[in-house]
């Protein structure tokens, strides 16, 4: 009995928190994997400042988010090609 109260409570907890982050809670997961890969989308784009920048300079920087693991193999090539191209 004691554990369904503390169920039912985490569950109306977890619903409000959701809600106050502006997340609809029945499809949580899905909005946050897209709000990640906007982001993930947006670091392969050329930012403002990336623009003073020596394609060598802007290769290693990715470079480095693949060695981080920030962006995946696919994203590490296409962002090559972009910077390569000019981009």
């Amino acid at each position: 009995m004691i554990v369904a109260i503390g169920a039912i409570g985490t569950a109306i907890w977890r619903f409000s928190v959701l809600r106050s982050g502006g997340l609809n809670p029945f499809v949580a997961k899905e909005q946050l994997e897209a709000r990640l890969n906007q982001t993930l989308g947006q670091t392969l784009t050329t930012p403002p400042a990336a623009e003073g920048k020596s394609i060598e300079q802007r290769l290693v920087e990715l470079e480095e988010l693949h060695s981080r693991g920030v962006i995946t193999d696919e994203e590490l090539t296409a962002g090559r090609a972009k910077i390569i191209a000019g981009d």
